[in-house]
């Protein structure tokens, strides 16, 4: 059991670090800040240790964790009217030592260098590919694969990814049997599978790699691969079940705020560390913006009527919040004889039984995650990209458009990646997972939904009360541009169409969402919003930008006005990486080594 703290260990000390929120970012902030012996750490995590959680550590623990408030926050929106029936959207975000790194899908993957390269032409230095590589293979060991079984072949790069960090990753040995027909399908659509997508060139299919331990088959997550294993630190604490309430700052506006102490809730009292050097909210894109906003840093005509002091007045605050768009569908039934693998067949002992002998070189459980993606500009997708670049394009060139100076330049910079033909603006994943019902049970089903990889939309994240314990307001503002509902519909039909191909056709029985009745771009539209969601990889609400173009954090992750509050997660990203970020969060974390430059 490792070693954690308890309250009266903590409660009056003075720290040198102080991180809120031992999530995926925190605990390598906490694992790098505590190498050096002749400083001190704590991290304060309001969710439960999870040490050795058979849950989490499943592939497929995934699912029963859905919607379970031992493991996420179980937060939601507000009613978004761009939807079917204004409906309300779960947001998933991870509680617990390792945060949304023990929640999540495991998909591991980088994204385009584009992507990177646009931190930087926004005002950030040294936020670019060269160095994100850098810091993403200090984070990683990634392991050579199993031989395959099936088609599906793993295929990389030996110098695209790191072999000697923390983090083991690997390429899960099993597939479902969809990935290659979809490939195969996809490639008469002019969409070609690629040799590496682990090099800042993504366009194409290929196969993910995982959080997965190549060895035990169980997950990789920032508490076993970064926490653990050095948790006996003298100078390094953990606290579970605290859960930070507000920074305690002092001095003004004009000489910057210094952040003395935080302030945090356990068992139902309130307590507090002191700060001789730093603190870092690592809180993730909901969380660290309402601790924020709690502790009267944010925008004054939010704070006030709350009865919040306004220590310092910054707008931007929760704000440019961007998120994954995705929907429900094409989802297929699939036909039998085929060697299809699903997470409902995987889950009965009689099926995992007959695999294990094509699987034998596998010493532990027999994993499934999700490992085929296709990734593709809006040129590949929609005859008519260039008539919606230039509709978008005059909405923002339009001074009379309600756009900020600063928003207004972000755009132009995510504009320059739409324009690109070589830039991915849409996604197509294997779903082998049946979260919701989708036909009679015992059959084999898939879900190959399209997600719109850099939304337009921008959302807030705001507090509406005083009290710490009252989630925040979230609203996506889903579909506000109308751009993003044309991107996301190209995709679908791009899914759609890639199953009129064989081998592809040939392993389907039926399409059962939305169903051959859904056949115009309207239909196909009104789908969409009826079954539209996120994949719950929220950024930007404490963004990395010049303070004049709507910043929260600098580009050495401190907060504009405060002299030693930092933020380092996802929420510092200006805009939202066009694949699933998991690996782009250990990559800013590690560059949190700027806070180590600082206090040299």
């Amino acid at each position: 059991m490792p070693l954690l703290s308890n309250p009266e260990d903590v409660i009056g000390r003075r720290f040198d670090f102080i991180i809120a929120g031992g999530g995926t970012a925190g605990l390598v902030l906490a694992n790098r800040l505590s190498e050096n012996p002749d400083v001190s750490v704590i991290v304060l995590e309001a969710g439960n240790a999870h040490v050795d959680d058979p849950i989490i550590l499943s592939p497929t623990g995934w699912v029963p964790q859905l919607f379970n408030s031992e493991y996420e926050w179980g937060l939601q929106s507000t009613p978004q009217p761009h939807s079917l029936d204004q409906r309300l959207f779960e947001f998933r975000s991870g509680k617990g030592l390792g945060g949304s790194s023990s929640i999540n899908c495991l998909v591991y993957l980088k994204p385009h260098r584009a992507d990177i390269d646009a931190f930087e032409k926004l005002g950030n230095p040294g936020w670019n590919w060269e160095n994100y590589q850098k810091y993403s293979k200090k984070a990683e060991s990634v392991h050579a694969p199993v031989p395959p079984v099936r088609q599906f072949r793993p295929t990389y790069n030996h110098d695209d990814v790191g072999h000697d960090g923390p983090l083991p990753v690997s390429f899960c040995p099993i597939a479902s049997g969809v990935e290659y027909p979809l490939q195969k399908g996809l490639s008469e659509l002019g969409i070609e599978t690629i040799s590496t997508g682990f090099g800042g060139e993504t366009a194409g299919t290929y196969k993910a790699l995982a959080s997965l331990h190549p060895v035990k088959m169980t997950r990789t997550d920032s508490a076993n691969a970064y926490l653990f294993p050095v948790i006996d630190r003298p100078n390094l604490q953990v606290l579970t079940g605290a859960l930070v309430t507000k920074v305690v700052t002092s001095g003004d506006e004009a000489t910057g705020l210094t952040a003395d102490a935080v302030e945090f809730e356990h068992g139902g009292k309130f307590y507090q560390v002191l700060c001789a050097k730093d603190v870092i909210l690592s809180a993730g894109a909901i969380k660290s913006p309402q601790i924020l906003e709690l502790s009267g840093i944010g925008d004054r005509s939010i704070l006030e009527p709350l009865g919040i002091e306004t220590k310092l007045d910054l707008p931007t605050i929760g704000t440019n919040t961007q998120d994954h768009f995705t929907c429900t569908g094409p989802a297929y039934e699939l036909r039998d004889g085929n060697d299809i693998i699903t997470g409902e067949l995987i889950a009965d002992p009689d099926f995992r039984g007959n695999l294990k002998d094509p699987y034998k070189e596998i010493e532990g459980p027999l994993p499934l995650v999700m490992s085929g993606y296709a990734f593709f500009p809006l040129h590949k997708a929609a005859a008519n990209a260039q008539e919606l670049i230039d509709k978008i394009s005059a909405k923002i060139n339009d001074e009379a458009s309600p756009y900020s100076a600063g928003l207004r330049e972000v755009y132009h910079v995510q504009l320059e990646l739409l324009k690109d033909e070589d830039v991915p603006d849409v996604e197509i994943m294997v779903v082998p997972f049946s979260v919701i019902p989708m036909g009679p049970a015992g059959r084999a089903y898939v879900n190959v939904p399209p997600v719109l990889s850099r939304p337009f939309s921008r959302g807030t994240v705001h507090i509406n009360s005083a009290d710490p314990l009252a989630p925040p307001v979230i609203d996506p503002h889903i579909f506000e541009e109308d751009i993003d509902m044309e991107i996301i519909t190209a995709g679908f039909k791009v899914s759609r169409a890639a199953a009129q191909f064989s081998p592809y056709k040939d392993i389907i029985a039926r399409e059962v969402k939305p169903g051959p009745d859904v056949v115009t771009d309207d239909q196909i539209k009104e789908h969409i919003k009826s079954h539209v969601g996120t994949v719950w990889h929220m950024v930007g609400s404490c963004s990395m930008l010049p303070r004049d173009k709507g910043g929260v954090v600098d580009a050495k992750l401190k907060v504009y006005g405060t002299n030693n509050i930092r933020v380092v997660d996802l929420s510092i990203l200006p805009i939202l990486v066009s694949t699933h970020p998991q690996a782009t969060v250990y990559a800013v974390a590690e560059q949190g080594d700027i806070i180590k430059a600082d206090h040299m």
